[in-house]
């Protein structure tokens, strides 16, 4: 029988969690490593609706990008998120920066989502180099210039966003792209030669400061960067594990709501 502990060895095997960012939670932060496990729930986000829909699917474990532990607990109340996997007995393995930086994660996926649409050249290189093989976002070129408001628009429907914001730099010859919050990454875009940034959770700042340099920020949100991951997670653990019944949570969805 498969436990919770052989899943965390399998993601730690292809997906390392010594790789994490020092700020970092990743792991096994909840539950019995030696439960057995038939049914497994991937999200972004650990959420109260996640959890109900995990229990409604029997769901023993589930596996999220963002940390349901990101900073030490003073206590666990049976009514919080922590509290519900620990009353329902559902176990939560979350990667998250080792995700961002793997060739198998984020950067890959947001590759397969842009590539046609915004005419990237290659895989690209790095964007932040975090270790051998390993990085934070990716720069690539295109094979046509693009304006902004032409790569705003391609990346909205490629990630599906409601809205996007944007900065209106020049043409855009080549572009960096990073999941989630981008705006330590701007100027190291810049440095690098990129064009234009697509990421998430801009600050004001970084509007006022890319446009007087004429450089492009393209703010695709933090959830349209990153939903990407439960369906990742969902087919690296199905090919490994076809005997347990493994999908990404209906009930992950965009934290934010919008007026249009």
């Amino acid at each position: 029988m498969t436990t919770v502990q052989d899943i965390y060895n399998y993601i730690d095997s292809i997906i390392p969690f010594k790789t994490q960012e020092g700020w970092d939670n990743s792991g096994l932060l909840a539950g019995d490593p030696d439960m057995t496990v038939h049914r497994i729930i991937t999200a972004l986000d650990i959420t109260n609706e996640v959890i109900g829909e995990a229990v409604s699917e029997n769901a023993e474990l589930i596996i999220s990008h963002h940390p349901v532990i990101f900073t030490p607990l003073r206590a666990v109340m049976a009514d919080s998120v922590v509290g519900r996997l620990l009353t329902h007995e559902i176990s939560a393995i979350c990667t998250h920066t080792p995700f961002d930086m793997s060739p198998l994660g984020m950067n890959k996926g947001l590759y397969e989502l842009l590539k046609e649409p915004l005419g990237l050249c290659d895989e690209g290189t790095p964007l932040e180099e975090t270790g051998e093989g390993l990085s934070i976002g990716r720069i690539y070129e295109l094979k046509a210039t693009l304006s902004p408001e032409e790569a705003a628009k391609k990346a909205k429907t490629a990630l599906g966003c409601q809205t996007v914001r944007f900065s209106r730099g020049g043409e855009i010859r080549k572009i960096a792209v990073s999941s989630g919050s981008g705006g330590s990454f701007v100027s190291l875009a810049m440095k690098k030669g990129a064009d234009a940034l697509i990421s998430g959770d801009f600050k004001h700042d970084a509007f006022v400061d890319s446009g007087n340099e004429g450089f492009t920020i393209i703010d695709c949100g933090h959830y349209h960067t990153e939903r990407i991951f439960s369906g990742i997670m969902a087919e690296l653990l199905s090919k490994r594990f076809p005997e347990i019944k493994i999908s990404a949570a209906k009930s992950s969805v965009d934290p934010s709501e919008y007026v249009l």
